[in-house]
């Protein structure tokens, strides 16, 4: 009696001990996909601040320089959508 008493504990043991194992295993797989996609994303970031880092280093060098007209007319026409005095402009109404 005592003998089927013990081997019961010893498969229920052993049945948590499996189930145990493979929540482990499950949760490292996990963190293995998470760092992975952590990574690209810090790579994809580090790419992004080099970007930056030289667009800055190129608007440094434009201040150091002084007034740019080229690039103030640029700005004008691309950002606050400026037009030359001289220049004559059609807007399209169809919507297409």
């Amino acid at each position: 009696m005592k003998k089927a008493q013990k081997g019961r504990k010893s498969i229920i043991l052993r049945i948590c001990i499996f189930v145990f194992v493979l929540y482990a295993g499950v949760q490292l797989v996990d963190m293995q996909i998470n760092l992975s996609a952590r990574r690209q994303e810090l790579a994809d970031l580090n790419v992004q601040y080099e970007i930056q880092r030289l667009a800055n280093k190129d608007l440094e060098r434009q201040l150091a320089e002084g007034v740019d007209e080229e690039y103030i007319e640029r700005v004008a026409r691309e950002k606050l959508e400026y037009v030359a005095e001289d220049e004559e402009v059609y807007i399209d109404i169809s919507g297409s």
